[in-house]
């Protein structure tokens, strides 16, 4: 599908935008978001002094701003109102109003969160919990990379890999007015 078919297709999309500019040129994308995760429609690589108008016009056409990071499978949305992320499969998290939906369907309600925590466990699995008001810990958005199997994996690579977490992070405890901490 060409990038305008993309644009005009029926359903609601929304606008991704690499924070790359190679040759010039950033990387503008067109997702389907819903409960049955991403689907790109098109892209197409626009010269970074025309990005700005892009954005415009695509906003004025109906097309919602998503974010992703290049080095994870999450697409997230944020507004003043809700914070919702998805993979390539399913919607893995949304908040919205006064309680936070789970990949499980596990719902907690907004006030119970204390704190919302960036983190990593040997590497491998990283992500984003909750400290609920109970003293127990909820995992929020995670994933296990296995690119941390590498030998020559070290601290770099994580922090590269794991910027999304921080950013998921900040908008869910922005949404659930909680302490943010990072433990990456």
């Amino acid at each position: 599908m060409t990038f305008e078919e993309a644009v005009a297709a029926p359903g609601t999309k929304f606008q991704v935008t690499g924070s790359r500019v190679k040759d010039g040129k950033r990387t503008v994308m067109i997702y389907a978001l819903d409960e049955n995760g991403s689907k790109q429609l098109g892209f197409t690589h626009v010269p970074e002094a025309e990005h700005g108008a892009m954005v415009a016009d695509l906003t004025r056409r109906g097309l919602a701003i998503a974010e992703t990071d290049w080095y994870c499978d999450f697409i997230w949305v944020v507004n003043p109102e809700s914070v919702t992320v998805y993979n390539s499969t399913q919607r893995v998290f949304w908040a919205r109003e006064n309680s936070a939906t789970l990949e499980d369907n596990t719902l907690i309600r907004k006030s119970e969160f204390v704190k919302v925590i960036s983190f990593q466990e040997d590497y491998v699995y990283r992500g984003v919990k909750a400290l609920l008001r109970s003293g127990e810990e909820a995992p929020l958005v995670t994933e296990a990379a296995a690119s941390a199997s590498d030998p020559t994996y070290n601290r770099n690579n994580l922090i590269m890999e794991t910027g999304w977490a921080l950013k998921i992070a900040a908008a869910i405890a922005t949404w659930a007015g909680a302490d943010y901490r990072n433990l990456i």
